[in-house]
């Protein structure tokens, strides 16, 4: 379609004075037809007079397009691979059989043990034991500000060991630095005594 049709589709529809022939030619062509609708529509959406259901008729498109894809082709199946899945499952099939045969097999045992002990504990009452004297013999008083005297005595003894570890330490430490400061003068005397025989006469 030319761009003067295109002028002339537009013209009508901002309600210009066009020649008849060219009304004509226009209204004749399936293009220029189709142009005409959708400047409609698209004036209809503009000062929202749209239609409850708008028709479009894409199929002729659709079509089309289905007709331009090229045609994909299917590739071939393999029989050796198909083969060999056959074989597979003939080989898993009793596995899994067995597999599901011992899972019955475990749930039937052990639904029997749980029968059979709920049956033995119905047939036995059950005896509570309250223990209502102390473990250790002696009760012990029940205060917030109460001290037991084992916890005062391994008190005394927890800072005891403390003052020991920290007199070790010292000492560690004064051993450390007495033998460097011994390394370090003998290394000076071994030099001195090196120095004294290069410097004698021979």
């Amino acid at each position: 379609m030319s761009e003067s049709k295109f002028e002339t589709v537009s013209g009508l529809m901002d309600n210009y004075k066009q020649d008849v022939e060219k009304l004509d030619s226009v209204l004749n062509e399936q293009e220029s037809a189709q142009r005409w609708e959708n400047y409609h529509l698209i004036g209809d959406v503009l000062r929202d007079d749209t239609p409850e259901s708008i028709r479009l008729d894409l199929s002729t498109q659709i079509a089309q397009a289905i007709a331009e894809e090229p045609t994909v082709l299917a590739p071939r199946r393999n029989k050796f691979i198909q083969a060999t899945k056959a074989k597979v499952v003939q080989l898993a099939k009793p596995f899994g059989q067995v597999a599901i045969a011992a899972s019955a097999a475990g749930l039937m045992i052990l639904g029997v043990q749980t029968t059979n002990v709920a049956e033995n504990e119905q047939s036995v009452p059950h005896q509570q034991v309250i223990q209502t004297y102390p473990i250790a013999g002696v009760a012990d008083p029940v205060s917030l500000n109460y001290q037991s005297p084992n916890r005062a005595a391994q008190k005394q003894a927890y800072i005891e060991q403390q003052r020991r570890f920290q007199a070790l330490l010292a000492d560690h430490n004064q051993q450390v630095k007495l033998s460097a400061v011994t390394k370090e003068a003998s290394n000076n005397g071994e030099t001195q005594a090196q120095e004294q025989v290069e410097d004698t006469p021979k």
